[in-house]
């Protein structure tokens, strides 16, 4: 089943996926490997569906040098936070969202509630979150709770 292309309202036309960094991306999925690997693959090729040209970072597809990642988010537009179990206990991710509050990026919080599948509560997720980043990645956001569908 093929997804519909997004258009803009105003003239029904495709949006302008501009980088000014030609290198760059236009979206970083953050995500921890033991519970959300699958989901942001599906994230990432369902976009790409719907929005030609995008450019959008995940680790399995590429990531060339792991002592790099803070480059990767900073050459990218914005940042998904894949919230699941174990996000905020993994050294990347951590490092991932310290450089997202440095460079001041736009977050995108996408959460998976179905413990089935590596996920956690909304209120045990912002409890393991450190103190010091909460107000960042928390304070004034609306989260997208992931659906499966079918």
């Amino acid at each position: 089943r093929s997804l519909p292309v997004l258009q803009l309202q105003k003239n029904s036309t495709p949006p302008d996926l501009y980088l000014v960094d030609k290198t760059g991306f236009h979206l970083f999925l953050s995500h921890t490997w033991q519970s959300g690997q699958d989901q942001v693959a599906v994230i990432k090729r369902q976009l790409q569906l719907c929005l030609p040209g995008v450019r959008i970072f995940l680790d399995i597809d590429d990531l060339a040098d792991i002592s790099a990642l803070e480059t990767y988010v900073t050459k990218s537009t914005a940042v998904l936070l894949f919230l699941s179990k174990g996000y905020f206990a993994s050294r990347n991710c951590l490092r991932e969202v310290r450089r997202s509050e440095q460079a001041a990026k736009p977050l995108v919080l996408v959460h998976e509630s179905d413990l089935g599948k590596g996920g956690v509560s909304f209120d045990d997720s912002r409890a393991e979150c450190p103190e010091d980043l909460r107000n960042f990645v928390f304070n004034g956001r609306s989260t997208i709770r992931l659906n499966r569908i079918g």
